[in-house]
């Protein structure tokens, strides 16, 4: 007899689990329709839960942000990880990094205007947090990439890697910053033919500038 009610203790246990991982769920699937902005009230409703359990798990709603971005991001700070990691360069390491973020960000047009509003905005109030949990790990990645490839010899050697970083960084994050503006603008269609020509171009444009053996 002792056994049901021990099932039953388990699957209370089991749903409580749950409820986390699918406010984070409801969030970025919220954030990618209607724009990080959206009332925390919403994303309780889309999860099935209390509004109030956002708090107890996430504390607020930066807390919330960084959850959702740790799930998104983390993937592809895995991957470049992995790549730093194994030591060695094919030339392939910049469109790797290329692909990998620009395909995140694209997928996710909220992170950039989250970016925007609550990071580089003065005052911004996830700014510390972002810069802490995110950008310092793929800051760290990035630069240690560029200089492996210099050491290679696939990249020009009198290149500053930090620069080069921000560079790069700067190529493939600012059309998406900019892209509810540049849309009209350039009478471009973001999709599938976009992004890979959007990732051929970024990756001629750096390597051009820093390739080894290219005019100074």
């Amino acid at each position: 007899m002792s056994a049901q009610p021990a099932r039953r203790r388990a699957g209370r246990r089991g749903a409580a689990g749950a409820v986390k991982p699918a406010l984070i769920r409801a969030a970025r699937d919220l954030f990618a329709e209607r724009g990080y902005a959206v009332p925390l009230r919403a994303v309780a409703e889309a999860a099935g839960v209390n509004p109030a359990m956002i708090h107890y798990y996430f504390g607020d709603k930066q807390g919330l942000y960084e959850a959702v971005l740790e799930e998104t991001v983390a993937p592809f700070l895995a991957r470049m990880h992995d790549i730093v990691a194994t030591g060695a360069s094919d030339g392939s390491e910049v469109r790797t990094f290329l692909e990998g973020y620009a395909g995140m960000v694209s997928a996710n047009p909220w992170i950039p205007q989250l970016i925007i509003r609550e990071v580089l905005s003065e005052g911004g109030s996830f700014r510390e947090r972002f810069i802490r949990q995110f950008a310092s790990r793929g800051r760290g990645l990035l630069i240690e990439l560029i200089a492996r490839e210099q050491r290679a010899g696939q990249l020009r050697a009198d290149v500053d890697p930090v620069l080069a970083a921000l560079s790069l960084m700067s190529l493939v994050l600012f059309p998406f910053i900019t892209l509810p503006v540049a849309r009209e603008v350039f009478g471009f269609e973001t999709g599938a033919p976009f992004f890979a020509r959007f990732v051929d171009h970024t990756e001629r444009l750096f390597l051009d500038g820093a390739r080894a053996g290219a005019p100074r």
